[in-house]
């Protein structure tokens, strides 16, 4: 009686044991093979060399096999001497599933096959194993006509509650050479710098057009250390050929990118992020850098270069309800133009990087263009962005258009002031950002040299139209059309262009000193277009030494209603007294 119920023990403990993994496991979906796939290789005169056969019933781990195998052999072909291209392996219609991850070779393009202008090739690995689906080690890589499954946990491993998860490493492309199992700080001594050697490390020229890449909980496409990316879809309309959908992070993500444009591609649908503090961040298209842990390590962060010259063109972002759409931090030469961003809490955002729990920031983006983007496009009378890239319009709420800030310090070893040297903000149109709060708008600046601001429609926003916060140097405002700006639940005054901070002159320092106002000094013209704004201009209590060139036509002796009073000579000589309360 005892060993018969010893029996069932072990039986019932049995089951039990080999069905946690299924729990666990269950809520990521079976990626399931199809049968008589075929794998082609091709060489780089495009001329058909074999063709094999994927055996009913294949396993996963004799997919990637095969798949692997495939790549390694076109490897091997003659290479181009012009391009660098030694052959495509082509899949056929149907699933590829991998035990792991498929690794490229240099001069192999993966390409799947299209049908009716679509493609009908499906690629994922198994949720249990590695889960990066495409790693690309090393250069003279493409990637074409894929569709990239991630198989996303849709449910609570422990409740079965529908949920979203966010794990960093599950990735649909990763293109880089960096051990990605260590930390940033364990890399501080191995990573390549910006010599000769280490640029000679960078991964280079990979192209990835046309991927559909769906469910990951980390990236869709990670790049770290590259040298010349184009990622692109051939859909220059409605961008339905390189779309990256529902991802835990990042749709693309940049750190320390080199050369990489971005252009026809829709990202959408990020969810849930990273939680920092109270917010969970996540980005659309994102460019940067490794931050160091270490505190006020100076040497260890210079290790870690940022990104330079990105190109982001005229692409769709779309349903980022808690953080960003397009970001760099501290990127250099960074052009973010003719993108539409939908139903994002912060559409547009250029900075630093934070450290020390965000009281100290350092290392100010440089060289920022930001042109030609629609932000909560909704023109009535005609078909909207919503409806031309099939969006549907929620409930999201837009805190911020397009936000640029420099910051405290250049780096960490706080030895100068971290302005953003050299930005320009044209033809850029902004609607529908509910801010609540006073130093937040459709177009704010913050800690910047040599702005330009111009030719931008801001509409039916709160607070302000265009802001500045503190210390902006010799910033240029021309023809900007600004209407409807209406008040927040908190009341504050509306302004077209509101002046919420202190330091806003031609001195390069924040000393306190006054310099006679020339062309030179902070301009803004008398040809902006002001509609139902509250105030034209709006001078914040409490700001100071915001030299202010007289073309923007204040009238002599007008007083705000804040008890301030700009003097006639305030036009012309600016200096503190113009800004003191008469009271």
């Amino acid at each position: 009686m005892k060993v018969c119920r010893s029996i069932v023990i072990f039986i019932l403990f049995t089951a039990v044991f080999f069905s946690l993994p299924s729990m666990t496991s269950a809520a990521n979906p079976v990626c399931e093979t199809t049968t008589g796939t075929t794998i082609q290789q091709f060489d780089n005169n495009n001329t058909l060399m074999e063709t094999s056969t994927l055996a009913p019933n294949s396993t996963t781990s004799s997919v990637r096999v095969a798949v692997n195998n495939a790549i390694l052999s076109v490897s091997k072909f003659p290479k181009d001497g012009a391009t660098g291209k030694r052959g495509t392996v082509l899949l056929s219609k149907g699933h590829f599933t991998a035990s792991a991850f498929l690794v490229m070779r240099s001069g192999v393009t993966l390409e799947g096959t299209m049908e009716n202008g679509k493609s009908v090739t499906t690629i994922c690995t198994e949720s249990r194993s590695e889960p990066v689906t495409i790693k690309i080690l090393e250069s003279q890589v493409g990637i074409n006509n894929l569709i990239l499954d991630g198989k996303r946990k849709t449910e609570d491993t422990v409740t079965g509650e529908p949920r979203k998860y966010y794990v960093s490493q599950h990735r649909g492309i990763q293109v880089t050479s960096i051990d990605q199992t260590k930390s940033t700080d364990n890399l501080v001594s191995t990573y390549p710098t910006t010599d000769r050697d280490g640029d000679a490390k960078r991964i280079k020229n990979i192209i990835i057009e046309d991927v559909q890449i769906i469910g990951y909980e980390g990236y869709g496409i990670y790049l770290e250390h590259v040298d010349g990316v184009t990622i692109k879809g051939s859909d220059t309309v409605y961008k339905k050929n390189m779309n990256i959908t529902d991802i835990g992070y990042a749709g693309i993500g940049g750190v320390s990118a080199n050369n990489v444009t971005v252009k026809d591609t829709k990202v959408s649908d990020i969810w849930p992020g990273v939680k920092v503090g109270s917010s969970q961040q996540s980005y659309g298209m994102a460019f940067s850098h490794r931050k160091v842990n270490t505190k006020d390590d100076a040497n260890a962060q210079a290790k870690f270069p940022p990104s330079n010259n990105i190109v982001v063109d005229q692409n769709v972002v779309a349903n980022n309800p808690t953080w960003e759409g397009i970001d760099t931090h501290s990127g250099q030469n960074v052009s973010f133009t003719n993108n539409v961003i939908l139903n994002t809490r912060f559409p547009i955002v250029v900075g630093g990087m934070d450290y020390n729990g965000g009281k100290v920031s350092a290392y100010p983006p440089r060289n920022i263009t930001i042109s030609g983007n629609r932000i909560n496009s909704h023109r009535m009378g005609i078909q909207d962005d919503y409806d031309v890239y099939d969006i549907e319009k929620n409930d999201t709420i837009t805190e911020r258009g397009i936000t640029v800030n420099g910051t405290q310090f250049t780096d960490l070893t706080k030895m100068e002031m971290g302005f953003l040297d050299s930005v320009v903000i044209k033809d850029n149109y902004v609607s529908d950002v509910r801010t609540t709060v006073e130093t937040q708008g459709g177009i704010s600046i913050h800690v910047t040299k040599n702005a330009i601001i111009e030719d931008n429609t801001i509409e039916n926003s709160f607070n302000n139209g265009i802001v500045f916060l503190s210390s902006n140097k010799f910033t240029k405002l021309h023809r900007n059309k600004i209407q409807h700006v209406k008040k927040s639940e908190n009341n504050y005054i509306q302004a077209g262009i509101g002046i919420r901070g202190s330091h806003n002159n031609g001195n390069f320092n924040n000393d306190y000193t006054t310099l006679p106002l020339t062309l030179t000094n902070t301009l803004i013209e008398n040809d902006h277009i002001f509609t139902e704004v509250g105030r034209e201009i709006h001078f914040q209590v409490g700001s100071e030494s915001n030299l202010l060139n007289n073309r923007i036509g204040i009238p002599p002796d007008f007083k705000n209603q804040d008890g301030f009073t700009l003097k006639p000579e305030c036009g012309v000589d600016t200096t503190l007294k113009c800004h003191q309360s008469d009271n």
